[in-house]
């Protein structure tokens, strides 16, 4: 009896040491566990704040491009307005050398109203500023980022040559004028001129692109996408639709 008492005995302290074990190895394990909850709560934060920074650098990027990709247009059709130009000088020098052609061996220019007295001075026409000069001031101003000039000079040119081929390209860039500056409710109000008063002009879907842009920016996003969406409908394979595909699947 007294011998299996003691191994009785024995074995409550072999397992009460075992207990301990456990308690110790349960103490450690629960460090380790914490451990490793405080290290993935970090990797979170560290993980969120790297996602608010993306977005972050998302938007300013999707910003620069829109800005870059405007003034690579701007320059695309100053360009072409360089070219007109060449061309209409080319046609002025023909034209004033028959000119020269057709005055007699005296110099003295024959009077265009042989029916005015002797000595009387013809009207003075009225002074209209040039539209190549009105035009090409302004994409000038808008390409070194001068915008309240831009503005005014395009606003000279459709004040004058409302009903040309390039009123819709200045109306929309008084529109970008604005949207570079952030203005962005006067923006949408000029993309909506530029919209309404030329719809078969070379502008639209690039109007109706900002127009978007400018309305999200304004804090307006539903009206935004759902300008953008329409775009996509109305000109799917535009280059701007697919911008504005990008921006409605980011």
């Amino acid at each position: 009896m007294m011998q299996q008492l003691d191994q009785i005995q024995q074995s409550i302290k072999d397992l009460q040491n075992q207990i301990i074990d456990v308690k110790t190895q349960s103490a450690v394990l629960k460090d380790i566990v914490q451990h490793a909850t405080d290290n993935v709560n970090g990797m979170k934060d560290t993980v969120n704040e790297l996602r608010s920074t993306m977005q972050q650098n998302l938007a300013s990027t999707n910003s620069k491009f829109d800005s870059l990709n405007s003034q690579v247009q701007a320059l695309s059709e100053s360009l072409d307005e360089a070219k007109a130009r060449l061309a209409k000088l080319g046609d002025q020098m023909t034209q004033t050398q028959t000119i020269l052609q057709t005055i007699p061996a005296n110099g003295q220019p024959q009077n265009p109203n042989p029916n005015a007295p002797p000595g009387a001075a013809n009207p003075p026409a009225a002074s209209v500023p040039d539209a190549n000069t009105l035009y090409n001031s302004g994409m000038s101003y808008f390409n070194g980022g001068q915008w309240p000039l831009a503005v005014q000079a395009f606003q000279d040119y459709l004040k004058y040559y409302g009903d040309s081929d390039r009123a819709s390209n200045a109306q929309f860039y008084i529109g970008e004028c604005y949207y570079s500056q952030q203005k962005y409710p006067e923006a949408i109000d000029e993309y909506n001129k530029c919209i309404e008063r030329y719809p078969s002009g070379n502008k639209l879907p690039a109007a109706q692109l900002k127009k978007g842009y400018a309305l999200i920016e304004n804090s307006e996003k539903s009206a935004g996408l759902r300008e953008l969406r329409s775009l996509v409908q109305r000109y799917p394979s535009s280059h701007e639709a697919e911008l504005a595909r990008q921006k409605l699947n980011p």
